[in-house]
């Protein structure tokens, strides 16, 4: 999650809509002024995120470069690519390899990531109005604000989705600001906002005076999440919930995945 994002959903003034999601491959690539060999970074500049994927590499193959964080990984190539003096510049920036050419960078290493398969997903947004039909593929984004004096607020919040089957994806709880322990969560749900299931357990949260924000139900991408498995299946043995409590209590490790 992108913290500016969040802030904006709930914050913005201006109402929103959803309209579709959209899932972005993750790359990321070390890159350099021409002429910079890899033994000559000294200094890395990145946004978080980016950092997060790529500091075993880095750890790996410049354990003495020091790191500094941009507010974007596009803001560190543009800063790497533009710095005045030798003395004040960042040796080499990370993004995305698309970033190189834009700003007149030398890729010195690309794939630098954890992960081959990471993704970033982005929604399209536009102004309020009708939300796109139903296709027996969709996500459900609200946003519900908890009252923080009540200490059941999220399970009660939970169990009016989980009663009426209604799946839940995502789940990101932010501080609304006003007071500590009061909380705007962010829930996608799966399904749509015409089905019955849906409609009902959105219909429950405003009887119980809880604040709901819609922001849109819409196409999802990707494929069709598999099955958990029978939540009442037996345990192996060894793994009783009786046997992890009592090893939570105990200090030792827990048995079992």
């Amino acid at each position: 999650m992108v913290p500016a994002t969040l802030d904006e959903l709930v914050s913005g003034g201006v109402p929103l809509r959803f309209d579709a999601e959209i899932e972005v491959p993750v790359t990321f690539a070390l890159m350099a002024r021409p002429g910079t060999e890899l033994a000559d970074v000294r200094r890395v500049l990145s946004h978080p995120h980016a950092h997060g994927q790529c500091h075993h590499w880095l750890a790996s193959r410049l354990p003495g470069a020091e790191v500094r964080l941009a507010a974007s990984t596009a803001a560190a190539a543009r800063e790497v690519a533009e710095s005045p003096s030798p003395g004040a510049r960042y040796d080499a920036a990370i993004a995305a390899p698309v970033v190189a050419a834009r700003y007149g960078l030398s890729v010195l290493a690309s794939g630098i990531g954890e992960r081959w398969d990471a993704v970033t997903r982005f929604v399209s947004v536009r102004g309020a109005g009708p939300w796109p039909v139903r296709t027996g593929r969709d996500r459900t984004s609200i946003v519900v604000t908890a009252d923080g004096a009540h200490s059941g607020a999220l399970v009660d919040i939970l169990a009016e989705f989980s009663t009426r089957g209604v799946g839940l994806t995502w789940i990101q709880s932010w501080p609304t600001g006003a007071a500590l322990g009061s909380y705007h969560f962010f829930l996608d749900l799966d399904g749509h906002v015409e089905e019955a299931a849906v409609g009902d357990a959105l219909m429950a949260l405003r009887r119980r005076s809880v604040e709901v924000c819609f922001l849109g139900s819409y196409p999802y991408v990707g494929t069709t999440r598999p099955a958990t498995g029978d939540p009442l299946a037996p345990d192996p043995p060894g793994t009783t919930p009786e046997a992890w409590l009592h090893s939570l209590r105990e200090g030792a490790p827990a048995p079992g995945p």
